[in-house]
């Protein structure tokens, strides 16, 4: 679909934002397996030897994967929204093109 005059012309093709929200969506997947693993990585405050250096690592661990999380998120929400945009280019260019068809058959 191309938008605007001929000074800021651009061109918008659906299926390419359909792929954009593919690969945000593998990066999501990668984000969540990433959390997933680290819960299951590290479970015994002892394994440093010292309880100090396992309380610390703990609450490191803690705040890594709450903006882990925060990533994930955010990258299921760009997902969402590029593919509601690329959605609603699909039908605005149905719409246009089946107005043009009506103005053509009068």
């Amino acid at each position: 679909m191309r938008i605007g005059d001929s000074g800021s012309d651009f061109e918008v093709d659906p299926a390419q934002l359909g792929g954009v929200a593919g690969r945000l969506g593998r990066a999501y997947d990668d984000f969540n397996t990433a959390i997933v693993d680290d819960d299951s990585a590290y479970t015994d405050p002892a394994a440093f030897g010292d309880p100090t250096v396992g309380q610390a690592w703990q609450s490191f661990d803690s705040a890594w994967a709450a903006e882990m999380s925060t990533y994930a998120e955010a990258l299921a929400e760009m997902v969402r929204n590029v593919e509601t945009t690329a959605q609603r280019y699909r039908e605005t260019e149905q719409s246009i093109t089946e107005n043009l068809r009506g103005i053509g058959a009068r």
